[in-house]
């Protein structure tokens, strides 16, 4: 045995060679080793270029190592024993090289033959040599270079290994690596499964560290691991707690205080992932939720604006001496209807379910729809509109560009002292065009301005309050404008000095050679009336009795029914030519008694139009592919409801 060569205690009386040295732990072994058992002899006899290499090696304080000789035997100094672990060392000092590394001697042995056949030095940066230590095969990683050693007969004696250990910089640069794609990945995740593919393919692409990982929830997250399986619970990382990833550990890797953090960092990751989509989950209910109110608020106040609407025409078309209080009741009318129509707006912008409608039309056309819109609360307060409408055709949705002009015109109108004044113009820059609101009024507080184009939010009504809405005015202008491609802005400068409402819609202006063609030929008129059966079916009586009084008092011939069945007995005694179905009926909603009526005789030619408080477009769409030929919103529209018809 080599260890039986080891002398514990050097005869002092013995001559100490001062090329080895004395005062460490690798310099005293390396002087009281029986040499003359090896193929190097004794120290005595050796020649001086194995002692100068051997000098070299003990005095230096960077990991060395020299093989020397045809059987390689080795000597290295005490900087180079941590790079052991444990297990080799120290019957390595004077073995052979092929007897000390069989795990590795199939990579290092034709480096050591290429040094000592070539006579040139050779370079490896980390680069992975697996040894034997700590009582395993670990992935060790070492720079290192292997240069010749030349003897008295100018041959290769030996061969000189200087070394460092990188396997920490290795492994610290590939987890990293390894995060950075785990956290791109998670990004995309949008549920729990993208995230389980994530985790497997981190996996794949590191199966150095990580083995196998596995997602675990709510009491898988409790079991216990076996031996070599490490479980990182979220709860130990201040994150969820009902999360826990376990990792199974590599058998070739120590499980270090940098091993575990990778794998705690990996864990956060995941957990932080699984945590945001909980609540983008959270969210995305919510705001479900809050969609389904908006409609549903829609729906109930419309149903009772119906009949109100209904039997104001039937005032109308029958009393003169009522103007004056029919005039009031159309304007608030028509305030609430524009408050409901704002409200699901803002809704369906934010949720992204507006679509724009674009056409090229006068753009004199559209701010004289939304002048026309503004003005009954412009002639209420008395107020002086100053005008200038260019000559032009736009590109856009006109619907929505009169809301919005129409919004500023009214918000201009609400915060401007009664007689006040307020101009509306329009500036065009080659294809942009600018339109500005600008009035005498309130004015906005410094603090204010840069808000106000946010939700829900208002200046100061004071004593006004009860002809304000509700802050979403503004936020609809903005949006709008955005769709289009343009932006909103403010300016005042200050409380009762007025203010300016700028929107810029560039790109929109259709110059003469880029007009389309129109056909000139016009839409015939409608019919009004023309003694058409028309089938009314409203669960809520007002409004149903008060839509029959119209379609009469217009020239139809209207049946009335507050319910389903009997709606089917009527349409049973006599097919009526068109009918008019609420939606939401009871017992039976308007699609199925749409199915029951197209199954009796002559059903198949009635004409179907939906009557609803539901107005999105995902309400019309449904209609539509249910076979109606309109979907008709409470209120209902006069000459939409006439168009509808004819």
């Amino acid at each position: 045995m080599l260890a039986s060569s080891l002398s514990s205690i050097p005869d002092p009386q013995q001559h100490v060679p001062r090329f080895i040295g004395t005062g460490t732990p690798m310099r005293d072994l390396v002087q009281s080793y029986r040499w003359q058992d090896t193929p190097l002899g004794p120290v005595a006899g050796w020649p001086g270029s194995l002692r100068t290499a051997v000098s070299i090696v003990l005095r230096s304080v960077h990991p060395m190592f020299l093989w020397w000789g045809e059987e390689l035997t080795q000597i290295y100094n005490d900087a180079y024993v941590p790079c052991f672990g444990v297990g080799k060392h120290p019957l390595a000092l004077g073995q052979g090289g092929r007897e000390c590394w069989p795990e590795i001697w199939s990579i290092i042995g034709p480096q050591i033959d290429e040094v000592r056949n070539g006579r040139e030095a050779r370079w490896y940066a980390d680069n992975l040599v697996p040894i034997w230590r700590n009582g395993r095969i670990e992935d060790v990683y070492w720079s290192y270079t292997y240069t010749p050693v030349f003897n008295e007969l100018d041959e290769v004696g030996g061969v000189l290994v200087v070394c460092s250990e990188t396997t920490a910089k290795v492994l610290a640069e590939r987890r990293q690596h390894t995060l950075d794609l785990l956290n791109r990945r998670l990004q995309g995740c949008r549920n729990e499964a993208d995230v389980r593919a994530a985790i497997t393919q981190s996996t794949i692409d590191n199966p150095g560290d990580l083995l196998d990982a596995t997602l675990l929830n709510g009491a898988e997250a409790m079991d216990c691991p076996g031996a070599d399986v490490l479980v990182i619970r979220g709860a130990e990382l201040q994150l969820c707690a009902e999360l826990a990833l376990a990792f199974k550990l590599s058998t070739r890797l120590p499980l270090d205080g940098a091993y575990r953090q990778f794998l705690e960092q990996f864990t956060a990751a995941v957990c932080a992932t699984l945590t945001r989509l909980q609540s983008d989950r959270a969210l995305a209910e919510s705001s479900r939720i809050k969609d389904e109110f908006l409609a549903m608020l829609g729906h109930e106040l419309r149903n009772p604006l119906a009949p109100i609407v209904t039997a104001l025409k039937l005032m109308k078309l029958r009393d003169t001496d009522t103007v004056h209080e029919q005039a009031v009741i159309q304007r608030q009318v028509d305030h609430l209807v524009r408050l409901v129509d704002d409200l699901l707006d803002v809704s369906r912008i934010a949720s992204g379910k507006v679509e724009l409608r674009k056409e090229t039309v006068p753009l004199a056309d559209v701010l004289n729809k939304a002048i026309e819109m503004a003005s009954p609360l412009l002639e209420q307060k008395q107020h002086r509109l100053l005008v200038d409408v260019p000559t032009v055709r736009w590109h856009g949705d006109p619907a929505r560009l009169a809301q919005v002009v129409s919004n500023l015109l009214s918000n201009a109108a609400r915060y401007t002292p009664a007689g006040g004044h307020i101009t509306l113009a329009t500036r065009i820059k080659g294809k942009t065009v600018q339109i500005q609101v600008t009035d005498d009024g309130n004015g906005i507080a410094s603090t204010l301005l840069p808000h106000i184009f946010d939700l829900f939010v208002q200046g100061n009504r004071q004593l006004d309050r009860a002809k304000g809405g509700l802050g979403i005015g503004l936020a609809l202008v903005r949006n709008l404008v955005q769709m289009h491609g343009g932006d909103a802005s403010a300016y005042s400068a200050g409380e009762g000095r007025g203010s300016t409402f700028t929107i810029t819609l560039p790109d929109s202006v259709m110059l003469e050679e880029e007009l389309p063609v129109v056909n000139s030929n016009a839409a015939p008129a409608l019919e009004q009336g023309a003694g058409l059966r028309v089938l009314v079916v409203d669960d809520n009586q007002d409004a149903a009795d008060s839509l029959g009084e119209l379609l009469s008092a217009l020239g139809y011939r209207p049946s009335v029914a507050y319910d389903p069945a009997h709606a089917i007995a009527l349409a049973s005694a006599a097919m009526p030519d068109v009918a008019i179905l609420d939606i939401g009926l009871p017992g039976m909603d308007g699609f199925e008694l749409a199915g029951h009526l197209r199954q009796l005789p002559l059903g198949a030619d009635l004409k179907l139009l939906a009557l609803s408080g539901y107005g999105q477009e995902n309400d019309k769409t449904r209609s539509r592919e249910a076979g109606f030929a309109a979907h008709l919103v409470k209120p209902i529209n006069i000459a939409e409801l006439q168009n509808s018809l004819s």
